[in-house]
C-alpha cells in the first residue's frame, strides 16, 4: 500500500470519496473519547473528509465494524489500547486501513507508535502519515497490539481497570501499588520457539509494539514489523528490586537489571504453578495456559515517518 497522497488541494486522497468510517469506545478513558469526539469530527471536514461515526456496543461490535469496512477504506479508532486491538482484529479480515486515535486513559499504543495524544491533531498531521503493514500479537488466537502480559502486572492491571478515581495513566501505578500487597512469587514456565524456561518470579510479557501500563516500556526492544515477539521475564526479587524495575521501565532501561530476562520468538507458550489471566492490550483474555504467537504484517495503519515501532 501507498502513504497519504498529498497532492492537490493538500488534504489526504482515499478511495470511496474521502469517506471515513469513525469507530468510538463511549466508555473509553471514562468518557474521553465521548469528550473529544466533536472536535475530532470538526478536524476530519476540516481535513476534507466526511467521517461516518459510529458508537460502539462493545468490543466484539467494534470488530464486526472493522471486519465489515471495505478493503483499503479508512478505519479511524478513537478508545484505548483494548478498543484498537478488537478493531485491529476486524482490519486484519478487512485489510482496511487504521488510524489510531488517542482516546483511553492509556494510550500506550498510541503514544508509542508517535501519533500523539491529541486526536484532533492527529488528524490534522494526515498528509504526512504513511501506510505501514504491522504484525499482530495472537493469544489463544485472540488478536491484540500491544503488549499481552501475565503476573503481578496482570492483577495491577485488574486493579487499575477497577479503579473509581479518575487517574488517568497513573491508575496503573495506583494498580501496582494494591498489587504489592497481595502478590506471591508463582512458578512460571516460558517455551519461546520450543525453547522451555521455568522459574519462580512475577510476571512475563509479550510484546509486539511493547508498551503498556500508562508509560512502561516493558519490551523497548519490540518492534511491530518484525515478524517476531519479544518476551521479557522477571524472576525471584525482592519488592524493592521489582518497584526498581518498573521504574527502569519507563525508559526502558530495565532489561539489563538482575532477574529480568529477555528472549525473541514467533511461538510462545506461558503456563504457571498458580491459576493466573492473561491480559492482551489491558483485556483479560482468560486463564492460563496460554499459546502465544505472531501474524506478520496482519493490518495496515497510518503512523508518521520515523514511528518507532517500526525497524
Amino acid at each position: 500500500m501507498s502513504g497519504a497522497d498529498t497532492s492537490g488541494s493538500g488534504s489526504v486522497a482515499l478511495p470511496y470519496g474521502g469517506q471515513v468510517l469513525l469507530l468510538v469506545n463511549p466508555t473509553s478513558g471514562r468518557g474521553r473519547s465521548m469528550k473529544v469526539l466533536p472536535k475530532t469530527v470538526q478536524a476530519f471536514a476540516e481535513a476534507g473528509f466526511t467521517p461516518a461515526v459510529v458508537i460502539t456496543d462493545n468490543l466484539a461490535d467494534a470488530t464486526a465494524q472493522a471486519r465489515a469496512a471495505a478493503a483499503g477504506s479508512l478505519v479511524a479508532v478513537l478508545g484505548g489500547d483494548g478498543f484498537l486491538g478488537a478493531v485491529a482484529a476486524g482490519a486484519m479480515e478487512s485489510g482496511a486501513v487504521l488510524l489510531p486515535l488517542a482516546g483511553g486513559r492509556g494510550n500506550d499504543t498510541v503514544r508509542r507508535m508517535g501519533l500523539g495524544l491529541d486526536p484532533a491533531r492527529t488528524v490534522a498531521s494526515l498528509p504526512q502519515l504513511s501506510v505501514a503493514a504491522l504484525d499482530l500479537g495472537l493469544v489463544n488466537g485472540r488478536p491484540y497490539f500491544g503488549v499481552a502480559n501475565v503476573g503481578f502486572d496482570g492483577l495491577a492491571n485488574e486493579y487499575g481497570n477497577s479503579a473509581r478515581l479518575n487517574l488517568g495513566p497513573f491508575v496503573y501505578l495506583y494498580g501496582g501499588v494494591r498489587a504489592f500487597f497481595e502478590w506471591k512469587d508463582v512458578v512460571f514456565t516460558v517455551e519461546v520457539d520450543g525453547e522451555a524456561s521455568i522459574f519462580t518470579g512475577w510476571f512475563t510479557a509479550v510484546g509486539n509494539v511493547g508498551q503498556y501500563g500508562g508509560g512502561l516500556r516493558i519490551n523497548p526492544l519490540a518492534k511491530a514489523d518484525d515478524g517476531q515477539l519479544d518476551v521479557v521475564s522477571l524472576g525471584s526479587a525482592s519488592i524493592v528490586r521489582v518497584i526498581s524495575v518498573f521504574l527502569r521501565a519507563f525508559r526502558g532501561a530495565h532489561l539489563r537489571q538482575p532477574g529480568v530476562s529477555f528472549a525473541r520468538g514467533r511461538t510462545v507458550r506461558v503456563s504457571a504453578s498458580k491459576p493466573l489471566n492473561i491480559y492482551a492490550d489491558g483485556e483479560r483474555v482468560g486463564p492460563l495456559p496460554a499459546l502465544l504467537e505472531v501474524a506478520p504484517a496482519a493490518v495496515a495503519v497510518l503512523l508518521p515517518k520515523g514511528s518507532k515501532v517500526l525497524r
